[in-house]
């Protein structure tokens, strides 16, 4: 259990709007710090021009790759830890802990290495030119060596959230984002290293929260203690590694077929210019921002969505859904038609030449459009991952991530030129949102979930966890 103010967390007690509110808020403060970075990042890299803001947006793809790794062990992690507090089981917290570092570190680490090895054919591979490839290299490099090592932050982040400790997790982003701030300034401005500068600042940044996160876990003590075991000798059940994998997979898969998806965007839009290239990187990165508060909330629910079915409080987790639902749409309205107002100042004060500006605040009025729902997209993801239910999870993240895009933006370009490509990002947001929000009301008219239950913490293909009848969490301080 941990403390945000006097009064531990009670994740059996507390009442659900509190709860959320209460996990949520540490992971918006720590998302947001997120969001100001990559502000301030942009903010310095304008002043290099549109080919550096093309660099920064073409390396994202292939950071993503490696990211999709944390993300997918990460969240299946945190769902079979907060359903097995649950029910009281800390055998498998313990499990499920080591498995989402097993299977996202070694994995992570070599595809690193593979891409470090000839960065710009991989840069080529996800749609740059030879020349943006060549350029953009060095940069790619050294984020894809600061995002392996923020894989220890993105699963231990999901690890110590799913216990309720999202202070914890809040507070090791804002202080590595804004130490990744600092280090933007030193090493663009003051050293003047060019976009290489936010690779070293990438670096620094994340390996000073990973070394937090392995701090913590060495020294907690108590409840609070993960027992890291090895997958080997029957320290880890033997189906429970189906299971995590079944979980992952919709996340990692859906990653990596972003990663996929944002090469053929950014392929599409090349033939138009350096502009329209660095233009969509911008807009993406501020819808980006928008949303990052967003998944804030949807860490805090994971939290609360998943031990309420594990300890089959249903009724819990109807409330924390409609509260989630409500508020994450309330935003997407406010802060889509902000984005829709001010996309002119916005892409303005990020980008100083005409062209990158103008093409940036075309960009950023289409996707604010496509902003508006976005919550139904994130709420039934975030839901289906927690109770277990990947392929329903998968169908959402699948299509808001790539299989939703890639149709349109095959077909529309070619007869609506670069309008058809910005069309193709909003209908691809809009059927994602229909689909969520299709599943979400199947799963209520079914019925799922309704009364007090107990019993498993079950997983789709009946690969469940078996375990003892809901008692006193075993992660609750006296």
């Amino acid at each position: 259990m941990t403390r945000i103010g006097r009064r531990p967390i009670d994740l059996d007690g507390d009442r659900v709007v509190a709860l959320v509110l209460r996990l949520s808020g540490p992971a918006i403060l720590g998302i947001s710090a997120h969001s100001l970075q990559m502000l301030v990042n942009a903010w310095f890299v304008a002043d290099l021009g549109a080919s550096a803001i093309a660099t920064i947006a073409i390396a994202y793809p292939v950071t993503l790759l490696v990211a999709a790794l944390g993300y997918g062990a990460g969240i299946a992690a945190a769902s079979l830890i907060s359903r097995a507090l649950g029910l009281g089981d800390r055998g498998l917290v313990d499990e499920a802990a080591s498995l989402g570092f097993w299977l996202s570190l070694p994995a992570g680490f070599m595809l690193s290495a593979v891409i470090l090895a000839d960065t710009p054919a991989w840069l080529g591979l996800l749609g740059a030119d030879p020349t943006l490839a060549a350029a953009a290299a060095p940069y790619t490099a050294l984020a894809t060596v600061g995002t392996a090592l923020m894989l220890v932050m993105i699963v231990g982040g999901f690890v110590v959230r799913a216990q309720g400790h999202a202070a914890l997790s809040g507070a090791v982003m804002v202080g590595s984002f804004g130490l990744n701030i600092v280090l933007d300034w030193l090493f663009i401005r003051v050293v003047g290293l060019g976009t290489a500068g936010a690779g070293w600042a990438a670096v620094g940044s994340q390996a000073a929260g990973a070394l937090v996160y392995l701090v913590h876990f060495a020294a907690a003590r108590g409840p609070d203690r993960v027992r890291f075991r090895m997958p080997w000798g029957g320290r880890i059940r033997s189906d429970l590694l189906g299971q995590t994998l079944w979980l992952s997979l919709p996340v990692t898969g859906s990653s990596l077929l972003a990663a996929f998806a944002m090469a053929l965007f950014v392929e599409a839009a090349a033939p138009y210019g350096d502009a329209v290239v660095a233009a969509q990187g911008l807009a993406l990165r501020l819808a980006m921002v928008a949303a990052l508060p967003l998944l804030g909330m949807m860490a805090g629910a994971q939290a609360v969505f998943g031990h309420a079915s594990g300890a089959g409080r249903h009724d819990r987790l109807h409330r924390a859904l409609g509260f989630v639902v409500a508020a994450s749409l309330v935003y997407g309205v406010v802060v889509g038609a902000a984005m829709l107002a001010f996309a002119g100042p916005l892409a303005s004060l990020f980008a100083h030449d005409p062209a990158t500006a103008l093409e940036g605040a075309r960009a950023l009025a289409a996707f604010a459009v496509a902003f508006v729902p976005i919550g139904l997209q994130l709420v039934a993801a975030t839901l289906f991952q927690a109770i277990g239910a990947p392929r329903r999870a998968a169908a959402v993240s699948l299509a808001a991530q790539g299989l939703a895009l890639i149709p349109p933006l095959l077909i529309l370009p070619r007869f609506l030129g670069y309008d058809g490509v910005l069309a193709s990002r909003v209908a691809a947001e809009f059927v994602a949102d229909a689909l969520g929000l299709a599943l979400l009301m199947a799963w209520l008219r079914a019925g799922a979930g309704t009364g007090r239950t107990s019993g498993t913490a079950a997983v789709e293909r009946r690969e469940a966890v078996q375990v003892a009848a809901a008692h006193e969490p075993a992660h609750q301080r006296a």
